[in-house]
């Protein structure tokens, strides 16, 4: 797709609090975007910059190909994008003169005002409506008045904000029909939503603001909603056996011909968390330490190469050092040493494939089929998450995880929330049993683990009559 509209370094702060700082916004011609975020994280305020109600404190614009700053693009956007608030404003008229008001302004003749706004009210199924007062309609009404009023008006972009809220059923459903429309005559959308699934019927796009720092928040992108969303956004049925994470009881591995098909390795990113600060080991980075003379991450490596496709390292400090293992190194997006939920985050936002693996530094002897064994639960459950438990308890950072829970759990941690068990309780998750394999998920706190680790890895060595 052609750019429409790109927003490069924008930059906007009210009395003094900086609201947003973003390196760049671009909506392609023809897009379908739906933009979700936190209360007060900016949605609002970035749609009206965009639509040129607002100015930015700063921002450089490129429209359909021409590079200015924002007063130079501010005409041409005002012309050219049109607004629509989550609550419409309707004049006390009828709902004919509410649709021709743009019209009559740009000064067309009566008649073609006329032609325009009777095929408007067909498009938009409001013929019926066409005399009565626009202030005595109901809000499922006045929202497709006001979608109808910005269409006529011929835009190229169409923003959004919060369309469907606080709409019954049947005339969400009516909103639906009129944005796909929209979207169908080559009008692009931008539309802003704390529904991610229900957006999903209006854009193929999704992308989330999110604060990443002090006064700074930037956009992510989940997922696509066109190529996911149907085997993705669907919900379990009532009778999926899916496992709680309080239930205690692991589900077995699939076998024999329940057993799902292994995924592609293509389609699973893995990540090794390294972001801690191992206060029980003095302070050490613990994938550094060597363990049998290699870094233990170099170990985990090892063992995660061959079941995952692309690789990546989340760490906060010794950033040199993990690069040279040749795989992107990705620092916590919220902060430094918040915990594994955060480095989950992380490589969530930095990953691109359906899947991500994740495996501690510290645990270089998980199974050599955790990925294969993990996914096949997964996709036998039908959950979003699945864990690793060991016989005696559920191993949380052993996981397999969609990645279109990103936009979920940037809500939580921006909320303050920490614990993997608690975010993982609001989930559909599936509970994997490896407990038939002893020291699988045996992990370095202390220098005497370390040495036992050495230990074990020797007799791996030996048994294998190879290197461990």
């Amino acid at each position: 797709m052609t750019s429409l509209l790109r927003l490069s370094n924008l930059r906007k702060s009210i009395g003094g609090r900086r609201l947003l700082e973003i390196p760049e916004f671009d909506i392609p011609t023809g897009a379908g975007i739906v933009l979700t975020g936190r209360n007060g994280a900016g949605k609002s305020m970035l749609l009206k910059i965009l639509a040129g109600l607002e100015p930015p404190d700063r921002a450089e614009v490129t429209y359909r190909g021409r590079t200015t700053g924002w007063p130079a693009a501010r005409p041409l956007l005002q012309r050219d994008v049109i607004y629509v608030h989550q609550h419409p404003y309707m004049f006390d008229r009828s709902v004919t003169d509410n649709i021709a008001y743009g019209l009559r302004r740009a000064d067309l003749p009566p008649a073609r005002v006329q032609a325009k706004v009777q095929e408007a009210l067909a498009w938009a199924g409001l013929s019926h409506l066409a005399a009565r007062n626009a202030r005595r309609l109901s809000g499922g009404e006045k929202q497709r008045v006001g979608l109808t009023r910005a269409r006529v008006l011929s835009p190229r972009l169409l923003l959004l904000d919060e369309p469907l809220a606080n709409l019954d059923h049947e005339s969400r459903e009516q909103a639906f029909t009129l944005i796909r429309r929209l979207r169908s005559e080559g009008i692009s959308t931008l539309v802003t939503s704390h529904e991610p699934q229900a957006g999903a019927a209006l854009g193929d796009e999704h992308r989330h603001l999110c604060k990443t720092g002090p006064c700074k928040y930037t956009i992510v992108r989940p997922f696509l909603y066109r190529r996911d969303a149907e085997h993705k956004l669907a919900p379990a049925q009532s009778g999926d056996p899916v496992e709680h994470p309080m239930s205690g009881a692991p589900s077995e591995r699939p076998g024999g011909e329940t057993a799902a098909p292994a995924p592609p390795k293509s389609d699973i990113t893995g990540v090794i968390l390294a972001g801690g600060q191992a206060r029980r080991m003095g302070g050490q980075d613990k994938g550094l330490v060597p363990v049998a003379g290699r870094p233990m991450i170099d170990h985990i490596l090892r063992a995660l190469r061959p079941q995952v496709g692309p690789l990546l390292i989340n760490a906060n400090r010794n950033l040199d050092d993990y690069r040279r293992f040749g795989h992107p190194v990705i620092p916590d997006i919220l902060g430094d040493f918040y915990g594994p939920l955060v480095g989950m985050a992380s490589a969530l936002k930095a990953a691109r494939t359906d899947y991500l693996l994740t495996v501690p530094c510290d645990s270089p002897l998980f199974p050599a089929d955790l990925a294969e064994t993990l996914y096949g639960a997964l996709h036998a459950q039908r959950a979003e998450i699945g864990v690793a438990h060991d016989g005696a308890r559920m191993q949380p950072v052993f996981a397999l995880l969609r990645r279109d829970l990103l936009t979920d759990l940037l809500a939580y941690l921006e909320a303050g929330g920490r614990k993997i068990d608690t975010w993982y309780a609001q989930h559909r998750l599936v509970i994997v049993d490896f407990s038939d394999r002893t020291d699988t998920f045996f992990n370095v706190n202390t220098q005497q683990q370390r040495r036992t680790l050495e230990q074990k890895l020797g007799k791996l060595s030996k048994s294998s009559g190879g290197e461990a």
